[in-house]
């Protein structure tokens, strides 16, 4: 299958020849990875789909963890986690579980089944199109191999006062987690849209250039290559950049920010031991744990709670100045912005950690009056920061870095270096 694209990351045309199995194409100007080839990716979908809703469902209704403390054993189910939740006046937080770990995870699986059997070729091509777009839209919100880390790390942090076991469902659990990541690197979304339409007016690329300087536009949907203000292929309306990304980016960062006050400030937890309260908020909890002598835990829980956030912020609004105050920069410069911004992109939802942990622990430690654990309000403020920086990486458009860049540099460049295929 042949392609011509525009990198998404650099706005560089690029040609590719059909891949085979295991080769991957780079961009020549970024180095950003555009294609994999892949083999039978339809029979491989389908397959590792209906074994990864095999194994969710089969995890709802069997025994999860158990908790057992002086002869008190608390037991729960992986639905157990949301409706707990909502027992104790954290809806929100019941609801994002239960959307993000179970239910969007099991409606995008039973869309790639029929996706991969043929329904883009029996759907009008409107409708085919919207549900393409709706299932790469819920793809990065998807966080269930993130629950289960938190699983481990909540186990971690109260095996020292009680007796825990896992339930065949944890394990169903993580069956579902590895087919379900299977399943996404088998995904051709070049494919998929050629299913839909293979509108061919996309210009031959003969010489080194960048989409925009010729006037043709990709689409931020479909990867489509056209100078219209409309998508041939799936109907959207394209722009040569994101509009207002700087001043999206900013304000979704300034919220972001206002959010991580209170998300520290506030307790994330509430500890009930014999009635009495003992609150924690985040840092509280990661100073605790290091004097339990639980150092990879600490560690990690205050990377990605106190360092990833931060990091993000700063990272976004860096590049957020250098787009809008650097008029030129050289290529080295670009490219280690364009790192860290996909870098960025890719971690965002890992800080969503400590919420799931205490989501578990919630729902896992409710002995009565013996010990019980309750969500404090830190934990709404910090899950509401963390989705609005996610919201804040996905609309900065990282084409922006590339634009002051000295095209006679990048020509010069583009010859020196073809494209690879490894």
């Amino acid at each position: 299958m042949q392609l011509h694209l525009a990198c998404r990351h650099c706005d560089q045309l690029v040609y590719i020849a059909s891949l085979q199995k295991t080769q991957v194409a780079y961009c020549p100007n970024c180095r950003s990875k555009i294609a994999l080839g892949k083999n039978n990716s339809e029979q491989k979908v389908v397959a590792l789909s209906i074994c990864a809703i095999a194994m969710l469902l089969s995890s709802l209704f069997y025994p999860f963890i158990s908790f057992s403390e002086q002869g008190i054993t608390q037991t729960i189910t992986l639905l157990d986690a949301g409706k707990i939740l909502f027992e104790f006046n954290s809806p929100l937080l019941g609801i994002l579980i239960d959307i993000t770990i179970i239910f969007l995870p099991l409606t995008l699986l039973v869309f790639f089944i029929l996706i991969h059997i043929g329904l883009l070729k029996i759907l009008p091509r409107t409708y085919a199109s919207k549900l393409l777009k709706m299932i790469f839209i819920l793809i990065p919100w998807v966080m269930s191999e993130i629950f289960l880390i938190g699983i481990l790390i909540s186990m971690i942090k109260i095996m020292s006062i009680a007796d825990i076991s896992f339930g065949l469902s944890f394990f169903s659990f993580s069956a579902f987690i590895f087919f379900y990541l299977m399943c996404l690197t088998h995904i051709d979304k070049n494919k998929l849209w050629q299913h839909i339409a293979m509108v061919d007016n996309r210009p031959l690329i003969g010489t080194p250039a960048r989409a925009i300087e010729h006037n043709y536009r990709a689409c931020h949907n479909c990867q489509q290559l056209i100078s219209s203000n409309i998508c041939d292929r799936c109907h959207s309306k394209t722009y040569s950049r994101y509009p207002f990304s700087i001043q999206k980016v900013m304000a979704l960062l300034l919220t972001s920010l206002i959010l991580y006050i209170p998300a520290n400030y506030y307790p994330i937890m509430h500890t009930w031991v014999l009635n009495q309260d003992e609150p924690s908020t985040i840092l509280g909890g990661i100073v605790t744990l290091w004097q339990m002598g639980s150092y990879p835990i600490a560690i990690i829980i205050f990377i990605a709670s106190i360092i990833i956030p931060l990091a993000k912020i700063f990272v976004l609004t860096l590049l957020c100045y250098v787009v809008t105050y650097k008029n030129t920069l050289d290529y080295a410069s670009q490219y280690q912005y364009t790192k860290m911004y996909q870098l960025t992109e890719f971690i965002g939802k890992w800080s969503m950690l400590d919420v799931f942990v205490v989501a578990v622990l919630v729902a896992l430690v409710q002995l009565g009056a013996l010990m019980s654990i309750t969500p404090g309000v830190g934990a709404i403020f910090f899950a509401a920061m963390v989705f609005t920086s996610m919201l804040a990486a996905h609309a900065f458009d990282s084409r922006l870095l590339w634009d002051s860049i000295d095209t006679t540099q990048a020509k010069s460049r583009f010859h020196n270096k073809n494209q690879e295929y490894k």
